[in-house]
């Protein structure tokens, strides 16, 4: 009861999935180009293959945690504390998912890192699978209105694999609580935030952009106060994977007269294509 009370975060950021394997797999593929121009009524129709994609591999780890109460324990608790250890243990399950979720993000900009295309999820040049050109989805600077500007026009600029334009359009804006104020005001004033200039702020307004705030992400609990990212709510690929949701259980040994409490759960998580999300660490570098 206790777990299910809290509120969950990362699940505004995911693509929520069960699955009944040890393994999941994803792959992705290249991407058609242009249609072909026919010269005439009597020409072929001209067939293409698609380039083969690379395997993205979702492993699930299984997490465990518990407790042991003896009779005497029980028996001689004054100050309700044993009431508090199931409580505990129940919100340090439900924080283990919320900073496990977070990794992909904070990771996302370290080459020792990469993901499937041997890339950091977040770069200025990942390789397409059916184009010599690059795409980006990466921006620099902190969160402010010319860099907010910047990171929308960067996802329209958002290239399939065959380095066509996919149109992608952001419709949310992922920040630690230290930015909350920030977004707030990028997004829901009516003039251009931190100028003395009087011009409309109906650009950003239009966008119509969720602030998503992931108390995860935060310094305090080993993140960044300057990360912020923007997700194409409908079209990122951000997944996560419940083998097993939490499940809590308690039974008591007949000789010992202790009682043993415990909790399971098995998930993994990554990301299946970079595109559908652009970060920035928020700083010049």
């Amino acid at each position: 009861e206790t777990y299910d009370e809290l509120h969950e975060q990362y699940s505004r950021i995911y693509n929520m999935n069960t699955s009944s394997k040890a393994v999941e797999h994803d792959w992705g593929m290249g991407a058609f180009g242009d249609w072909t121009k026919r010269a005439s009524q009597f020409d072929t129709v001209a067939y293409t293959t698609l380039s083969p994609g690379l395997d993205r591999r979702y492993v699930h780890d299984a997490f465990t945690q518990g407790f042991m109460v003896t009779k005497e324990m029980y028996d001689d608790e004054q100050y309700r504390q044993l009431e508090k250890l199931p409580k505990a243990m129940a919100r340090s399950g439900r924080a283990k998912v919320e900073k496990d979720a977070m990794n992909p993000l904070l990771n996302g900009f370290d080459e020792l890192k990469p993901i499937y295309d041997g890339k950091a999820l977040f770069a200025v040049d990942h390789p397409l699978l059916d184009s010599d050109k690059t795409s980006s989805n990466l921006i620099t600077g902190a969160l402010n209105d010319e860099n907010l500007k910047k990171g929308l026009k960067m996802m329209k600029e958002t290239l399939d694999e065959a380095g066509n334009l996919i149109q992608m359009k952001a419709t949310k804006l992922i920040i630690p609580p230290a930015l909350e104020d920030t977004a707030i005001r990028l997004l829901k004033s009516n003039q251009i935030a931190g100028t003395e200039l009087n011009d409309t702020n109906k650009y950003l307004n239009s966008y119509g952009i969720e602030i998503v705030v992931m108390d995860y992400l935060s310094e305090a609990a080993g993140g960044s106060d300057t990360h912020w990212f923007l997700q194409d709510g409908g079209r990122h690929e951000l997944n996560f994977f419940w083998r097993e949701k939490p499940s809590f259980k308690w039974e008591e040994d007949f000789d010992t007269l202790i009682a043993k409490y415990r909790g399971y759960m098995r998930y993994s998580y990554g990301v299946s294509d970079w595109r559908g999300i652009i970060g920035s660490q928020g700083t010049g570098a």
